[in-house]
């Protein structure tokens, strides 16, 4: 039985933690393998190491170099980056879109996992009942009726927007505040409420709902639309669906799914 190496004196902090690979390469404090999303949540920067694993979506993939290119990211989740995006996620809520010609450096601090996204979403045929709510303006400061979980207000706060949590009739909603539109519509920014449904999380999130009303700048109608009240205001609901994934999708993958919408509308 060989004997278990004790790490040198002096290595550095959190080589050797729950849940990882210790042994320690005695020339230059270099780790057989480093899980990035222990030290991304604990806002540390992960060791050098032989391997590097991390996650996209639910399945943990390992490679032995720390540089790896956003094509072979898009080939280790057998997705095509014609019908897929992918996202990095990274420590402190930031979504941020990688191309297939980017190069993600696994030994920089932050980086938590990767996340993928379908591009291309149908209109629905068929929308729920929905209670309203919407949000003033003139409101001093945010309402917070309810918290969401750490990682979507964490997100929320890297958008640059005001935002709200506001309960009505029971419902839960989140309402984001001057929210900027791509071009091809009447007006340049938008209100945007979210309804969070009772089993969210892990339960999915649905639609979107739009204050004032959107208007094409060239005139076409834009379908598979419904006025709602909420909160005061009168908001109207775009009845769009996409397959939800549980655990992988978040606050988060729904708002760059509203974004998509908003960017394709114009080019029907």
């Amino acid at each position: 039985m060989s004997e278990q190496k004790n790490p040198p004196e002096g290595a550095k902090d959190g080589l050797h933690k729950v849940g990882e690979i210790v042994e320690v390469i005695e020339e230059g404090d270099l780790v057989e393998i480093v899980d990035i999303e222990i030290y991304a949540k604990e806002n540390k920067r992960p060791p050098r190491a032989k391997k590097y694993e991390f996650r996209i979506d639910r399945e943990h993939f390992t490679v032995d170099h720390r540089k790896i290119g956003g094509e072979e990211l898009f080939k280790l989740a057998q997705k095509s980056p014609e019908k897929w995006r992918m996202h990095q996620k990274l420590h402190g809520g930031q979504m941020k879109e990688i191309k297939v010609g980017d190069t993600v450096d696994l030994g920089e601090p932050g980086i938590e996992r990767f996340v993928t996204m379908e591009l291309t979403q149908g209109d629905g045929e068929q929308a729920t009942a929905n209670e309203p709510l919407s949000a003033s303006s003139e409101t001093p400061s945010p309402r917070r009726d309810f918290r969401l979980p750490e990682d979507d207000e964490d997100y929320l706060n890297t958008l640059g927007l005001r935002w709200e949590t506001v309960v009505e009739r029971g419902v839960r909603w989140v309402i984001l505040h001057d929210h900027p539109l791509p071009a091809g519509y009447t007006a340049k920014t938008v209100t945007i409420a979210i309804r969070i449904e009772g089993g969210y999380p892990p339960g999915k999130l649905d639609m979107a709902y739009f204050l004032p009303p959107l208007a094409r700048a060239d005139g076409v109608a834009i379908r598979k639309t419904e006025m709602h009240n909420i909160d005061g205001g009168t908001y109207q609901r775009w009845s769009r669906h996409y397959p939800w994934r549980e655990v992988i999708d978040t606050f988060a993958t729904h708002h760059l799914h509203i974004k998509d919408w908003l960017e394709a509308e114009p080019k029907r």
